[in-house]
This record gives structure tokens, sequence and C-alpha cells, in this order.
């Protein structure tokens, strides 16, 4: 005899105190590794194309724009980057901390080492909420996945974050690269301009804009290959859901792939690169509007097949 269907309680637990003291932190921390994301973009961008500048217009300026080019690429790579890099980790395993609290999925330590430290959460947490403009962080997921069982309702909210993540980083990606070429052809352009040896030109013009061209390549080759990884973990998350409601997988089945997907999701948020909160910002209406019709259809599409999956519970 099937056991009685139980539908997830996600929309109300994620509203939770807890839960939104999560979300309030690791904003917190990832809002601290942008503002260093931005100072490498600074030194990395702008103050390269102004020591080219600098340099054609005054040649001579060469021997201090050139060093200190060298001097900041280097303040990026061994300080700046670093800073970034753990801030991003603590922030994504307190995201890891909700969701496996969500999701009803254990903590894997091998994948995610400790847990995040209770004094560290709540520090980040009232930090933000210090803050004079606080965002909503409520109803997180879809509350549409209340219809459905967990083990359905988890894959709709993990596609769900994966397809956000990876809607946003190829905005950012296409709007990066436009305009740090547009920038760098327009210092070009004017070097063209300028009577100056070739000698000259690479010293005073283009080995101080170097640190902007590789930031960019660098940015943009990761941006790109996040979003690949990402397209390849929402598919593959589709094809378990769309076998489970099938009843090709038994709904107890997919609990374990869930934490496979739910480790994969964690590797993404602790590794791939940041982007800049103006892309967040401005297109979350319409993301979250996108993300609740799919979610909407997925939920339709699984009650449509009720009697397909609802043994497997």
């Amino acid at each position: 005899m099937n056991q009685p269907e139980t539908l997830c309680d996600i929309p109300a637990k994620q509203n939770s105190e807890r839960s939104l003291k999560h979300i309030a932190a690791w904003t917190h921390l990832y809002g601290h590794a942008k503002v260093v994301a931005g100072w490498q973009f600074v030194f990395s961008v702008p103050f390269a194309l102004a020591m080219s500048l600098i340099a054609l217009g005054w040649p001579a300026a060469k021997v201090v724009t050139t060093p200190l080019s060298l001097l900041f690429g280097w303040i990026d790579v061994l300080c700046l980057d670093r800073i970034q890099t753990n801030r991003k980790k603590t922030a994504a395993k307190m995201q890891e901390e909700f969701d496996c609290e969500l999701f009803g999925l254990g903590w894997n330590e091998i994948r995610c080492s400790a847990p995040p430290e209770t004094e560290v959460l709540n520090s980040a947490a009232e930090a933000f909420q210090r803050k004079p403009a606080k965002a909503n962080h409520r109803d997180w997921y879809p509350v549409v996945v209340g219809q459905l069982p967990l083990p359905l309702a988890r894959l709709i909210c993990q596609r769900a974050a994966v397809w956000w993540d990876m809607a946003q980083r190829k905005k950012y990606a296409h709007r990066l690269i436009a305009v740090v070429a547009i920038l760098i052809v327009g210092v070009v352009a004017v070097s063209f301009t300028a009577d100056q040896r070739v000698r000259d030109m690479v010293l005073s013009v283009y080995l101080p804009i170097a640190p902007a061209v590789v930031w960019a390549v660098r940015e943009y080759i990761r941006q790109t290959d996040a979003v690949a990884a990402l397209e390849k973990l929402k598919a593959q998350i589709e094809k378990i859901f769309g076998e489970a409601i099938s009843g090709k997988r038994r709904l107890d089945e997919v609990g374990l792939l869930s934490r496979n997907v739910q480790d994969m999701i964690f590797d993404g948020r602790s590794r791939n690169p940041l982007f800049f909160d103006f892309i967040y910002n401005r297109y979350r209406p319409e993301h979250e509007l996108r993300m609740n019709e799919k979610a909407k259809e997925m939920v339709e599409d699984a009650l449509a097949k009720r009697k397909q999956w609802a043994g497997g519970l």
C-alpha cells in the first residue's frame, strides 16, 4: 500500500527567521567580495587605461606609469584575489547550509568542509541589517513548489538556482567584453594618432594597458566557462525531474541524485567568478518572473502525471 503524499514545507520554511538570517549573511559577504572585485576592476581597467593616456600625452611619465601598472597587477594577484576568494567561499558555505536545511539534505563535509561558524553567520547577518537599504529576501525559491512532495520540489528549486545564476552570467559576460573592448580600441586608436616610434608606443601605451586586456579576457573566459557548466547541470536536473515524474525513477531514489546536484551547485558558488550587483538589480524583476513561470510549468507537468510518480513515494 502506498504511503500518503506529503507536500513540502519549502515555501514557509524559507521565510523563517533562521533562513532569512542565512540570506542576509551571505548577501553581506558576497557584497564585500564584490567590493574587492570592484577594486580589481579599477586597478585593471580604468587605472590601466588612464596610465596609457597619461604616458601618451607625456612620454616622460612612462618611467612612473609602467612600474605602477605592474605593481597594481601584482597587488591584484597576491592580495585582492585571495581576499575575494575567502569571502566567496564563506558565503557559499552559508548558502549551502540554507539549502541543505531547506531541502532536507545532509551536510557533505567531504565536499564543503565544516559548516559556517555561528559567530561568523550572526556577525555577517547583523552587518547586513545595519545597512540603510535592505533587499526583500522573502520567497527566495518559487512558492508554487509547495504543491509537490519534497523530492520533486527540491529539483525545481535547484533548477531555479542554476538557471538564475546562468542567466545573469550570460548578460554580464556579453556586456563586459563589449565595454572593455570599446575602451581598449579607443586608447589604441588614439595612440596611432600620436607621432611616436613603435618602441615608445609599446612602453607608453601597450604595456600599461596590458593588465586591462588580461583582466577582460580572464573574466570573459571564466564567466563563459561557468555558463557552460551551469547549462550542463541544468540539463541534468531537468532529465532527472522528467524521469521522476514519468515514473522511470522512484522518488525515494531522487534524494541521492539531488545531493550530487547540490554538490555541483556548491562548487560553482565557491569557485565561479563574481559579477557586479548592477546586473542582479537590473534584471531581478524579469528573472523572478521567468523563474516563477518555469516553476509553475514544471509543477503543472508533475501534477498532470501524478498517477505515474505517486506510487514511488
